[in-house]
């Protein structure tokens, strides 16, 4: 069940699920139909498994820093004030990100259906 609920937050300090089936604290939105992670660190992380999404598309959105990104065997980087998309089914990872990052993923609908290569 959704929460219907409107809910209104300040973006927080560090990294976490804002929209969600199971959002980890009183930040988060409860939600079935989207999946909204905040990405805000001055640490290096990746996802370099290859995947993808059977159901969903995902969209990045940066709004600090950059990162690497490789879409079906290509790399390319992903700026400051740039976003990309992940249609479902497209193989996808993340090589590598320029510290420090402020970043939103967006993820719909909110399923479980990533699939590593």
């Amino acid at each position: 069940m959704c929460n219907s609920t409107f809910h209104h937050k300040p973006l927080p300090d560090h990294s976490t699920l804002l929209c969600g089936k199971n959002p980890p604290d009183s930040i988060g939105f409860k939600s079935e139909e989207i999946q909204i992670w905040y990405n805000n660190t001055e640490e290096e992380w990746t996802d370099n498994s290859p995947h993808y999404h059977t159901l969903s598309d995902e969209c990045f959105v940066i709004l600090k820093g950059s990162l690497i990104v490789e879409v079906e065997g290509k790399q390319m980087t992903i700026n400051e004030r740039e976003f990309c998309c992940f249609p479902k089914g497209i193989v996808h990872s993340v090589i590598k990100v320029f510290p420090p990052i402020e970043a939103i993923m967006f993820r719909a609908p909110s399923v479980e259906d990533k699939v590593y290569i």
